[in-house]
């Protein structure tokens, strides 16, 4: 099927430069196209089946996406129930004029090269946070302040999220990836394994099995190493005490803790700040 080319004329606010839209539906079927415009795709709620230059991508909530002219894209529920995303349409002019403020420093290449969309994971608060920005501008009639706004919102996403893009397209499912990046903030490695079980709204089994599949660690494993990274840091930055440390770091055990610090760093925790402060 030949795809659908959509014009900025018809989906973008000339005078604003851009377009926030929201989407609730268990299937939103465009055909595939492309478009003389960009997007930013915020997944909100559900599983997104992204079909992408010819291939599928499995999306979760907080999958922000970066389309680029070139892409040809359509999407589906990723499971049969419904889905909510948010997207917000941008023309050429508008991104050209965010590089221009950005300067040299900020390189583009990795972007607009890639062979499929850049994408990241964004934590819940990152998410929510996003979001009310995405709605705030959808909520306004004023043109010249969407306009205003709308380019303060892409000069933050696009320095904070994907500065440090690098393409590195693998066979690891986005529904594992999306998880274990989400594991990485402190409020859910320190709630344990159960926080990931519910976090990836998968069986027990199926997370395990995926996890020594892709990352060669176990659910424990990796809640463990996250917790006592966390702990190094704040023995490296804080003035707490050992003590609190552990517990702050979400152990429970406090001699299972020193066992643990001390077969990871090769010493004791207060042998590492000692160390890291000379």
């Amino acid at each position: 099927m030949q795809p659908k080319m959509l014009d900025a004329k018809y989906h973008i606010e000339s005078q604003a430069g851009c377009l926030c839209r929201y989407v609730r539906s268990d299937t939103e079927y465009f055909r595939p196209h492309n478009h003389n415009y960009y997007e930013l795709f915020l997944v909100l709620k559900g599983e997104v089946c992204h079909i992408i230059n010819d291939e599928e991508q499995y999306l979760s909530e907080g999958h922000l996406l970066f389309i680029r002219d070139f892409d040809v894209h359509d999407y589906k529920s990723g499971n049969g129930d419904y889905f909510e995303f948010i997207n917000l349409a941008f023309s050429k002019e508008t991104f050209s004029e965010m590089l221009s403020y950005l300067g040299p420093g900020y390189r583009a290449d990795a972007l607009l090269t890639a062979p499929f969309p850049p994408a990241v994971s964004l934590s819940s608060a990152e998410k929510e946070a996003l979001s009310y920005d995405f709605i705030e501008l959808s909520q306004h009639a004023d043109a010249e302040y969407i306009r205003f706004k709308a380019r303060t919102l892409l000069v933050s996403v696009f320095s904070k999220f994907f500065f440090h893009y690098s393409e590195h397209k693998t066979n690891i499912p986005a529904w594992i990836e999306s998880l274990y990046e989400k594991m990485k903030h402190p409020q859910n490695f320190i709630a344990g394994v159960d926080r990931m079980f519910s976090l990836a709204n998968k069986s027990r089994e199926h997370v395990a099995r995926s996890l020594r599949q892709y990352y060669y660690t176990t659910p424990t494993e990796l809640v463990n190493n996250l917790r006592l990274e966390y702990a190094a840091k704040l023995l490296l930055i804080s003035n707490l005490q050992v003590t609190d440390i552990c517990y702050e770091s979400g152990f429970e055990n406090l001699s299972w803790f020193y066992k643990s610090f001390a077969r990871k760093y090769g010493m004791t925790p207060a042998e590492y700040r000692k160390k890291l402060h000379r």
